[in-house]
């Protein structure tokens, strides 16, 4: 073989050797580009607000043979973030005596913000006027309930909210006779410490 063809296969060779050297780096260090992530934890914000409300309205009632009903329950006042307003809600119980624990749902409203309440304990007591006799259903009388309610949701200003607020309240009974159904006034307090996530 001439010196000119030596040359030429091993500048071949080498150059096949250098090509298959490239393409076996390329395929070693070729992938999937990686990205850098740091993952940042969402961090929860909680505080405790204490809570306080006062509100003065009417209650609708609906007595019926073994339950009262209050169909209406609408009211107004203040509390906490909720300056100028409502409360509004429905409730019922057994209507064996003023006594007797009830079950009930309702809102608070005002300023953009909202409180969603479910009554989880009650416990109630009456007062009868002067001069009349006393008895399980007597009337007139003023009955005065105490109890516990959940807090079910919030929005506004109480979004991510949770805890119990107890309250307290009075409303006069004119006549508890099956079928009849009456509007009284009612007065209302609930205090409480909130848990707010955020």
């Amino acid at each position: 073989m001439s010196t000119f063809r030596k040359f030429l296969a091993i500048g071949t060779v080498s150059a096949v050797s250098l090509m298959g050297a490239g393409v076996a780096s390329a395929a070693t260090n070729t992938g999937p580009a990686v990205s850098s992530h740091v993952s940042t934890a969402h961090v929860v914000k909680v505080k405790k607000v204490a809570f306080k409300g006062t509100y003065r309205g009417t209650i609708k009632l609906l007595w019926n043979s073994s339950t009262v009903t209050g169909t209406i329950v609408s009211g107004k006042g203040a509390a906490t973030y909720m300056a100028g307003g409502t409360m509004t809600g429905s409730g019922s119980g057994g209507d064996i005596a003023y006594t007797d624990p009830f079950s009930g749902a309702g809102t608070l409203a005002g300023a953009g913000s909202k409180l969603m309440l479910s009554v989880i304990k009650t416990k109630s007591s009456a007062s009868v006027a002067e001069g009349t006799q006393s008895g399980p259903q007597s009337t007139p009388a003023t009955v005065t309930v105490i109890g516990v309610a959940k807090v079910t949701g919030g929005s506004g200003k109480w979004k991510g909210v949770s805890g119990t607020l107890k309250f307290s309240g009075s409303f006069s009974v004119s006549n508890s006779s099956a079928g009849t159904s009456e509007s009284d006034a009612f007065t209302a307090t609930l205090s409480g410490t909130l848990t707010v996530k955020s």
